[in-house]
């Protein structure tokens, strides 16, 4: 247990003991996948009297994400309207869905958080906004009082320790996502392409591997964009996070930009200046200069699902929280994908993953008890992930979400989430897709997860707030470099110097002595 000295930091906020939860190994809950009946509507939890008439729903706002294609606003009113037959029956609550894409998520929740936009329920990321930073500006409700109560449920199928990284001064404000804790990184790849190259993947294993298999793809395929540039930071998170165990103790270890550790060893460095991170890069520009991402990776817009739903997209990297990710390319896409593991799972100190209560909210024990029915409730975590049943998705003969009668894949469909489906709050509620995982493998994986390798700073966390102006000046100079670095757009070594030099002109040393001050606090010494 870390010591308690770090409570006495006075100059951050100051994160309660209970982070140090993190490193024990966490007890199987009862996460089983649903029945694959659909849900009936129950009735009200709160059923009153016969002598008293029933209370009017109260009303919330929940704004989440998507990376599939954003459905026309008819379809999300008709996903909201059953949504609402269920939950203004179940917990008298009335739910506005509101939806932005992944990409835009954080700018479109601020601007509505600035302008008192009603938005009861949110969910942190790593870009823009992270959790302490809605803690520390008050916009993140105290939902401790909550946790036995409204929330109990939720609490109880949340991995151990998983509240450390929501948890300050001994208060809750959020609960963390029930995703992967487990994940591996991975490489998909269209399998027809493999196969008619009769392309030997059996000495694949990391990210380094790769380069010898686009070049056979690129001379058959010349005009084929051989590597999504969309994902191109898991590369990196590969790499560094992964493989060398470099935690960035905050933020995305693919654009560290405030200071990493490496291992075991205590020491907060600037990650641009180490040998590790020049050596990753390098590949991506290798594989730049090649032609193995699109000219114009750094500055397209087109997405993963654009790129892949037109045939002319080979692979792409991604998390394998889910092993069988590569099945729902496949459903998604129209085109057959399989994977590859190139790295171990390596889970960091901080997560960002958090839903949240607005401080706002008018209705929060309300909005407690929706945000418990997304850990809990199949119907629900289905609905939102799949669609209506029927018209969005069927079932087949296993249980596995298939796209319904007249479309081609689940990305055709009115309306999907699927590829979100482990953010809404536990993703063992979701159906699995044709070649997921079921039965032995399905628990087998849900093992690895409560048994999953943690950092030896799980459940630090960063507050920036002594030296915010420094820190949102280097921040604001990494978002300027990341996409070009990730995909190699960039002179390297020009590119690694001037981000430096810029970085350390707006204050880098500052950012990096406070974390350290605080990672030491944190440790007792």
């Amino acid at each position: 247990m870390k010591k308690l000295t770090a409570l006495f930091l006075a100059i951050c906020l100051v994160f309660t003991a209970c982070a140090c939860g993190g490193k024990e190994q966490p007890k199987p809950k009862d996460t089983s996948r649903p029945e694959t009946e659909t849900a009936s509507v129950p009735e009200n939890e709160d059923e009153n009297t016969e002598n008293e008439a029933p209370a009017e729903p109260e009303k919330i706002v929940y704004v989440y994400m998507t990376q599939n294609n954003m459905p026309e606003t008819g379809e999300l009113e008709r996903i909201q309207k059953l949504l609402n037959e269920y939950t203004i029956e179940k917990i008298n609550t009335e739910v506005e869905l509101v939806l932005f894409s992944n990409s835009d998520y954080s700018t479109q929740l601020n601007l509505r958080l600035a302008g008192n936009e009603q938005s009861d329920l949110y969910r942190s990321m790593l870009s823009g906004y992270s959790t302490i930073d809605y803690i520390k500006d008050g916009s993140a409700l105290d939902i401790t009082d909550y946790l036995s109560t409204h929330l109990a449920d939720a609490v109880d199928v949340m991995y151990d320790g998983l509240l450390a990284t929501s948890t300050v001064n001994g208060r809750v404000y959020g609960l963390n996502v029930v995703t992967s804790n487990y994940v591996p990184r991975g490489w998909c790849y269209r399998t027809d392409i493999i196969e008619e190259l009769d392309i030997d993947l059996s000495q694949v294993s990391s990210v380094f591997d790769l380069t010898d298999v686009f070049a056979r793809v690129k001379e058959a395929y010349p005009d084929m964009v051989l590597c999504d540039p969309n994902r191109a930071n898991v590369a990196f998170q590969a790499y560094l996070q992964d493989t060398l165990h470099m935690d960035p103790l905050g933020g995305d270890s693919s654009n560290a930009f405030s200071g990493v550790v490496m291992g075991d060893d205590a020491t907060v460095v600037n990650l641009y200046e180490r040998e590790e991170f020049k050596a990753i890069a390098s590949l991506m520009r290798e594989w730049y200069q090649a032609g193995y991402f699109p000219s114009d990776a750094a500055t397209s817009t087109a997405t993963t699902a654009e790129l892949a739903s037109s045939g002319n997209l080979f692979s792409m990297f991604a998390g394998l929280g889910n092993p069988k990710i590569a099945a729902t390319f496949t459903s998604n896409y129209g085109y057959s994908y399989d994977s590859i593991t190139i790295s171990e799972a390596y889970s960091l100190s901080t997560t960002y993953d958090v839903w949240m209560i607005n401080a706002n909210c008018k209705a929060p024990e309300a909005a407690a008890k929706f945000l418990n029915l997304t850990f809990t409730d199949p119907y629900v975590y289905n609905l939102l992930t799949y669609g209506e049943e029927g018209t969005d998705y069927t079932l087949d003969e296993n249980g596995c979400a298939v796209a319904p009668e007249g479309y081609d894949s689940l990305a055709d469909v009115p309306y999907t989430n699927n590829l979100n489906y482990p953010y809404f709050g536990n993703k063992w509620l979701a159906y699995p897709v044709p070649g997921g995982l079921t039965g032995d493998a399905f628990e087998e994986n849900k093992q690895q997860n409560y048994s999953a390798k943690l950092s030896e700073f799980y459940g630090f966390v960063y507050d920036n707030s002594e030296v915010e102006a420094e820190y949102l000046a280097c921040s604001n100079i990494a978002e300027e470099y990341k996409k070009a670095v990730w995909v190699g757009s960039l002179e390297l070594d020009q590119a690694i110097d001037d981000l430096n030099s810029k970085l350390y002109a707006a204050g880098l040393q500052k950012v990096l002595d406070s974390k350290q001050t605080q990672l030491d606090a944190w440790l007792g010494n």
